[in-house]
């Protein structure tokens, strides 16, 4: 039996992480470079931040690259794991975490909206995936990153939210297909994830989700990498299929106050 400590050491190990280079991709790379896992992830634009992430990490120590990748184009998805697979190996865990999340009411989201919604984060994350599971060898995992948003409705981000549901359907239906190949499928869904400046960007939101959190807090981008280590550790070898929520309770909110 391993020691507990044990349990989070991914030396080794090579993690795949899209959308690394911003927002809680960042923390979440960090979080499996602290674990000796071979990190790689992808970004989209930005490439200085990734090219300077990738450098604070090897100064820690790490083994670290990054990768260019858009997931909206599924054919990039093979070429993506042949880099990674040349410069660290077979990739163990997949982290999709890459996504848009453009805001627009309902009755606005055109055609174009739509398919740039859905093609990136949905049937992108459903093509990397497949393909990546096919290479793992047995014990892998993929993580997938959804949102409250996929079972709490928000007038401003409807195709955001369905994108997201579909996302947590996939996970289920990949859990019991990539089962028997020895990879486990499981999803984080955040809620409203703290960063400087927010807000300027959603006035009162902050305040608002801490008074309906339980935990009186917003979601840390940490969380969100922890929970995503937690479920790729041999800690959750029996957890598949599941959508972890990571939101400090805001969901429990009461609809009415009975005080």
């Amino acid at each position: 039996m391993k020691e507990l400590g044990t349990l989070l050491d991914f030396s080794g190990k090579t993690v795949l992480i899209t959308g690394g280079a911003r927002g809680a991709g960042v923390a979440i790379v960090r979080q499996f470079a602290r674990t000796g896992a071979n990190v790689a992830f992808t970004y989209r634009g930005g490439a200085e931040e990734a090219q300077v992430l990738v450098s604070e990490l090897r100064a820690e120590g790490a083994k670290a690259e990054c990768f260019a990748f858009d997931q909206s184009d599924i054919s990039a998805a093979p070429a993506l794991l042949d880099a990674v697979e040349a410069a660290f190996g077979p990739v163990d865990y997949l982290v999709n975490n890459a996504g848009i999340y453009p805001a627009k009411p309902l009755m606005d989201v055109t055609e174009s909206d739509w398919d740039g919604m859905l093609d990136c984060n949905t049937k992108g994350v459903f093509f990397l995936s497949r393909e990546a599971a096919t290479r793992m060898k047995n014990g892998g995992a993929i993580v997938n990153i959804s949102s409250i948003n996929a079972v709490n409705p928000a007038g401003q981000l409807a195709h955001y939210g369905i994108s997201k549901a579909a996302v947590e359907m996939m996970t289920r239906c990949m859990a019991q297909t990539f089962g028997p190949m020895g990879v486990r499928v499981n999803c984080v869904a955040p809620g409203l994830i703290w960063k400087e400046g927010q807000e300027k960007f959603i006035p009162g939101w902050r305040e608002s989700y801490c008074e309906r959190a339980p935990l009186g807090r917003l979601v840390q981008a940490e969380d969100v990498g922890n929970t995503c280590a937690f479920l790729c550790s041999p800690l959750a070898s029996a957890v598949t299929g599941q959508v972890l929520t990571v939101d400090c309770g805001v969901l429990l909110a009461p609809c009415f106050d009975n005080r």
